[in-house]
């Protein structure tokens, strides 16, 4: 009890935690208050138009980026990061599967906690894609009829799908070797762009909104001993669930 009781003490990082709360706050009030939120417009209407004008380029990179934005691609994104994990896992964590599908579930609890947090936000904001909000925007659903697409949103700020790839990066890094960590936020990174380019998203709402609220849940749950607590029951459990069910 005197050992888990210090492992939580060591697990409370006072500092990290304020700088990630204080790093969310501000960035989203640099977003909602002048005169920062006129830079954060400006750099907005740039890059949708630099963009969304180069979709009239080709029908070759008018396709790629309709793939890169098909529903399908969210699956993908997803099995990129279940493929590092359990890579990881086989490679160095064989030893401690229920620990390994603990820390699973509670990627799943961020996961679903992120997102209700970007949705919430995003409805109290109200605000429309960039597609949406200049008439004559190059649409991808129209150049690529037939090919389901997403270039258009009512509800954006943040970006919900940014907002997970950022949870599921910093959770990453928090738990696996440095390598891994790398490939994680490349992948974030790299499946965030097609939103950006099709215009179903305004820069802000990944650079802004995303990198705010992920902010939040990591410094919350790695700053705080909440990982250590949620984990160690989780895995207790598990273990329960496991030993009903022998391997022979």
């Amino acid at each position: 009890m005197q050992t888990h009781r210090q492992n939580l003490k060591q697990d409370w990082h006072p500092v990290a935690f304020a700088a990630g709360c204080g790093f969310c706050v501000l960035l989203l009030l640099s977003w909602f208050i002048e005169p920062t939120r006129s830079l954060w417009l400006a750099l907005d209407e740039r890059f949708f138009s630099a963009v969304n004008l180069s979709l009239a380029s080709s029908k070759g990179w008018q396709v790629f980026w309709a793939i890169a934005n098909n529903r399908a691609v969210d699956i993908v994104s997803a099995l990129t990061f279940v493929a590092l994990y359990g890579h990881c896992f086989r490679r160095h964590y064989r030893q401690q599967i229920d620990l390994s599908i603990a820390r699973g579930l509670l990627l799943t609890g961020m996961v679903v906690a992120s997102k209700q947090i970007a949705e919430a936000l995003a409805v109290l904001v109200g605000r429309t894609s960039p597609t949406l909000v200049y008439p004559g925007a190059v649409r991808l659903s129209e150049l690529v009829p037939g090919f389901p697409t997403k270039d258009a949103g009512y509800v954006v700020f943040p970006g919900d799908h940014a907002t997970i790839l950022l949870v599921c990066a910093g959770f990453l890094t928090f738990y696996l070797p440095r390598r891994y960590s790398v490939v994680a936020w490349i992948a974030a990174v790299a499946f965030s762009i097609p939103r950006l380019v099709g215009g179903g998203h305004w820069l802000t709402d990944d650079l802004v909104g995303s990198v705010a609220v992920a902010s939040f849940i990591l410094a919350y749950v790695f700053a705080t001993p909440l990982h250590r607590i949620v984990t160690d029951r989780l895995e207790t459990t598990v273990k329960r669930i496991r030993a009903r069910f022998p391997t022979s």
